[in-house]
């Protein structure tokens, strides 16, 4: 096997659930790839029992990640670093700008058996950091000087940090990372009858997309109260959200109902 070509770097915005489930919303291109290079950091433990290594830990503990690029598109490095743009392409750095945390893919391309094929490597989850600065004058001769970026390669919570794939063309992989990337980001809307009677279904909605909110009418409310609406908590007196209302989660949420006091109680 002989590695004879590096292209196609593409990030998404990661989104991970408790369990490390991660969610991305499409894919970025980063820029034509220059170079990239992966130092990984790995745990090392060794145990000695009756004067022999009886147990050892070597698996990733992290890593960094430095990608060299055709161009520091602003938009595109501010969308990595945190920093905000204007729609005519000024960006402001502040101290306070969080990096997000991404996904980042890229294409190796091989020789095996005289044949070529197309290497996927994902690392599911990075956060790149403000690249230093060195630039030269125009000498006697042109030399190229290119950009890089490095970041911080983590676990996600469920261990997993890093996935590959090789596939017969280039089409193969480019696809594969799109459908990868695609996975829509989705909420979900839980309802609690909250010392009612009966059940509502669980509503799953696109991130940024409303979602009409149960009208509680499938509920028997305890005697003496009447359906009011819903809140958030289960304390709650007075309803937060109106059953029947568009509402647009911003997470995961458990809706509680709120009962009101009938006139005769």
């Amino acid at each position: 096997m002989a590695l004879i070509g590096l292209n196609n770097f593409w990030y998404s915005h990661l989104t991970e659930a408790q369990d490390g489930t991660p969610s991305f919303d499409g894919a970025h291109n980063l820029g034509k790839a220059v170079s990239c290079s992966v130092s990984i950091t790995n745990n090392s433990a060794e145990l000695y029992a009756d004067d022999a290594l009886a147990e050892s830990d070597t698996s990733f503990q992290s890593g960094t990640v430095t990608l060299g690029v055709d161009d520091d598109r602003e938009a595109t490095f501010a969308d990595l670093l945190g920093h905000s743009i204007t729609a005519e392409g000024e960006v402001t750095y502040n101290t306070n700008d969080v990096a997000p945390w991404v996904a980042v893919a890229r294409i190796l391309v091989k020789m095996v058996n005289n044949v070529r094929l197309y290497k996927v490597k994902v690392l599911y989850k990075v956060k790149f950091a403000e690249p230093s600065e060195d630039e030269n004058t125009k000498g006697e001769t042109v030399e190229f000087s290119t950009p890089s970026i490095e970041g911080k390669i983590a676990q996600l919570a469920n261990g997993d940090w890093k996935t590959a794939k090789t596939f017969s063309t280039k089409a193969e992989a480019l696809a594969f990372i799109q459908s990868l990337f695609s996975s829509a980001l989705t909420y979900k809307v839980v309802y609690d009858a909250n010392g009612g009677t009966g059940t509502v279904s669980d509503q799953t909605v696109n991130a940024g997309s409303p979602v009409t909110i149960d009208s509680g009418s499938g509920l028997t409310a305890p005697e003496g109260y009447e359906f009011a609406g819903w809140a958030t908590t289960s304390y709650a007196t007075t309803p937060t959200i109106a059953g029947g209302a568009s509402y647009t989660p911003t997470g995961d949420i458990t809706l509680f109902a709120v009962w009101a006091a009938t006139s005769s109680t």
